[in-house]
């Protein structure tokens, strides 16, 4: 089961094709992903670019 979020309500995804949709989609936000140090950057980055 996959369990989504939204603004107005919280839907819970059960058809095992639409499952494994939002897992492939974890898995590439996951893999996108960055902490720490890396995250840190990219923030003050953003923040630079703001200025």
């Amino acid at each position: 089961m996959a369990v989504v979020e939204t603004l107005a309500a919280e839907i819970k995804v059960t058809q095992p094709r639409e499952v494994a949709d939002y897992a492939k989609a974890f898995a590439g936000l996951a893999s996108m992903a960055v902490y720490g140090d890396a995250a840190r950057v990219l923030i003050q980055a953003a923040i630079n670019a703001l200025e």
